[in-house]
């Protein structure tokens, strides 16, 4: 099996090449991450792209100090 985070990698890249003008910065720490590049890969492969909210959920991380 695969490891996961270079799964999100490749996605991140492959929406990147597809979408230029709507690019994926930074994969973020959330579980979002693999949602929207993993699981909706569908539709995006497919001519649907990421929503701006959308983008901004996968670069999203967790701020320092959340859960002490």
């Amino acid at each position: 099996m695969a490891d996961a985070s270079a799964d999100i990698e490749a996605a991140r890249q492959r929406y990147n090449e597809l979408y230029p003008d709507r690019p994926i910065k930074r994969i973020g720490d959330t579980t979002e991450v693999y949602f929207h590049l993993v699981m909706l890969r569908g539709s995006w492969e497919n001519g649907t792209p990421l929503s701006d909210r959308q983008i901004k959920a996968v670069e999203m991380t967790t701020p320092s100090g959340a859960f002490s």
